[in-house]
């Protein structure tokens, strides 16, 4: 049997990791264990609630009825269908992979074209407001206000992507995507005790995948500074943390941290967070591999959305320098896994009142538009 040359490096690389891991034992373990505690303590708390919801609210056809309400707001931004509105929300509110995930799982029902799916993707797969404003601004930099600083520009930059590419939008859309209050007809009903169960099911083993991923670069991590991979680089907190951050976004904004707030560690900050890092990369093409997707566009949507946001952030930065400089607060971003769970567990919540309170609004519209 040959081996084809493409797959070769690939093959090489992953033998090396495993001779490495055999190599260095306890290293490798202490690796995974931070990955693991990482996971559990902020990630599993953090994401699943928003998964299992999103898994409900699919289910009982809420996507459809707010396709209807949302269907003139979500065409005139981005040109898509107003269905799009909710991976777009869930994305931006719980941090990535969701917003990726139910983007794909849509495309697999069907209710998603191919085109609008791909649009959609490359800017609904965000860093979430609880890790950029706890975790970067307060935890990491000590700046509240340089968190807020690189949400309105990661946000904004995503935004820009998803309206530029509606630039490009096809013309000949698909007829099935033309809403109307037909949709609100919801599919055969299932029981609400089975819905559940597949929407905890789902959601579980998403999170395990998302767990393996974080494990797996976690250790890699470790090897790569045990090795001394990043004593090559010249001795700066810039250049090791722009190595971990296309590992892993976390570790690799924290050591840019190590330098204190400025325009430049802002920046690059920023552009680590928006890209996501290869571990967020590989847990999102996980979930493209099983669509008909471009895996290369959205590779290419997220390289540009760091690079954009980067540059977005050093711009601003300056107008953001005094109240970054006179902040000094000493908190931590350390929350139990309850506070966490809880935490979320309330946005989501918060995330569906307000999704209702648009839909009362367009109903309000409609109805006295007929009058």
């Amino acid at each position: 049997m040959k081996i084809k040359k493409s797959v070769l490096p690939l093959i090489l690389l992953v033998a090396a990791i495993n001779v490495l891991i055999i190599a260095f034992p306890s290293v490798a373990l202490q690796g995974a264990r931070d990955g693991l505690f990482l996971w559990f303590n902020n990630v599993l708390p953090g994401i699943l609630p928003f998964v299992i919801g999103a898994n409900v609210l699919m289910a009982l056809g809420v996507v459809k009825v707010l396709g209807v309400f949302l269907n003139p707001l979500m065409r005139f931004v981005f040109k898509l269908p107003g269905k799009a509105c909710f991976p777009f929300a869930m994305g931006m509110i719980s941090g990535y992979p969701v917003g990726a995930k139910i983007v794909c799982e849509m495309r697999q029902k069907g209710e998603l074209s191919k085109s609008d799916a791909q649009r959609l993707l490359a800017f609904t797969n965000n860093g979430g407001p609880l890790f950029i404003l706890g975790a970067v601004g307060v935890g990491m930099f000590a700046s509240p206000a340089l968190g807020y600083l690189i949400l309105i520009a990661h946000y904004g930059v995503a935004v820009l992507i998803g309206f530029t590419l509606s630039l490009f939008a096809r013309k000949d859309r698909d007829v099935d995507h033309d809403e109307s209050y037909k949709m609100l007809v919801v599919d055969k009903k299932q029981p609400f005790g089975k819905v559940l169960g597949e929407a905890v099911k789902n959601a579980m083993e998403t999170m395990v995948l998302i767990g393996g991923f974080m494990v797996l670069f976690s250790v890699v991590s470790v090897l790569l500074v045990r090795v001394g991979v990043l004593n090559i680089l010249p001795e700066s907190a810039y250049a090791e943390g722009v190595v971990k951050g296309l590992l892993e976004a976390a570790g690799g904004v924290a050591a840019i941290s190590q330098e204190g707030a400025s325009a430049l560690a802002a920046g690059i900050a920023v552009g680590i967070i928006s890209f996501g890092g290869l571990s967020i990369m590989f847990q999102t093409l996980s979930f493209v591999s099983k669509t008909d997707l471009n895996q290369g566009l959205y590779v290419v949507a997220k390289v540009f959305h760091g690079f954009v946001s980067a540059v977005v952030v050093f711009l601003l930065y300056p107008f953001f320098a005094e109240a970054i400089e006179a902040q000094a607060t000493q908190a931590t971003f350390a929350p139990t896994i309850t506070q966490t769970f809880i935490s979320s567990t309330i946005n989501f919540f918060a995330l569906l009142l307000g999704l209702g309170v648009l839909c009362l609004i367009f109903i309000f519209v409609k109805f006295f538009k007929r009058k």
